[in-house]
């Protein structure tokens, strides 16, 4: 969709994006650039070390660089290629028709309009509840588990954290769906977050449908969060240190 020229001194790049993180970082460290993506500018200037232009062989992706400012990151265009890209089928066409009629003007509005129209296309809601494991580091570093009643008291934390871990997929994993082709024709968003029931923390997925589901698509989804769980999103998540004023904490869903 977009390429990136990324210029270290002497040294020149191309980055197709989107590409993955840990991917571009090793791409950067090639030619002698250890700053993250985040801290580089989509700056062209001939005085700059390190200079980026973007650049596109489609007509879309060349209405897309139109949004970017020099002050926005090559990680900003990464992101947001990413989320076009994948966008849900059902609001690609219209999200493609604006983008090509130029009717963004930064990432973060094209980002705030997607999200508004995965909401519209969601009109059927449903929340999914598991529980949450909570393991500390010892002296050592070995991580044993302890009672979760604790995590009440983490609740910010920990929210925090996991929506930081959806933040490069908008917060938002419908577009990581496999399986039942049902569930896939009509999932337009699904989201993981944490509350309380009865005075204990739950792991929670919210999820919105174009239509409701059947049984059967019921439990297709099910399984698929289940997978999330303990071999998606949660495993980097369980991973991943939350961490607060009282340590760090390592949560699985």
């Amino acid at each position: 969709m977009l390429n990136a020229l990324v210029h270290n001194s002497d040294n020149t790049l191309v980055l197709p994006l989107p590409t993955d993180f840990m991917d571009f970082q090793m791409k950067l460290f090639s030619i002698g650039i250890h700053q993250r993506p985040q801290e580089i500018k989509l700056t062209d200037n001939e005085e700059d070390q390190i200079r980026v232009k973007l650049f596109s062989n489609s007509d879309i992706g060349n209405h897309l660089i139109r949004i970017f400012a020099e002050s926005d990151t090559l990680a900003d265009a990464n992101i947001t290629a990413n989320m076009v890209m994948t966008a849900n089928d059902h609001i690609k066409t219209e999200l493609e028709q604006n983008i090509i009629h130029d009717q963004y003007s930064s990432p973060k509005e094209l980002l705030r309009d997607i999200k508004k129209m995965i909401d519209t296309a969601g009109k059927y809601e449903e929340a999914f509840y598991c529980p949450l494991t909570l393991q500390i580091p010892d002296e050592d570093g070995e991580l044993y588990e302890i009672d979760n009643s604790l995590l009440v008291d983490y609740e910010y934390d920990i929210r925090e954290a996991i929506q930081k871990e959806q933040r490069r997929d908008l917060n938002d994993m419908a577009h990581y769906y496999w399986g039942n082709d049902g569930v896939k024709a009509k999932l337009t968003s699904a989201v993981w977050y944490v509350e309380q029931r009865n005075g204990e923390l739950f792991g929670s997925i919210h999820v919105r449908f174009k239509e409701p589901l059947t049984e059967k698509e019921s439990v297709a989804l099910k399984e698929w969060i289940s997978g999330q769980n303990s071999d998606g999103l949660g495993e980097g998540f369980e991973q991943r240190p939350v961490e607060t004023e009282d340590g760090d904490l390592y949560i699985s869903y």
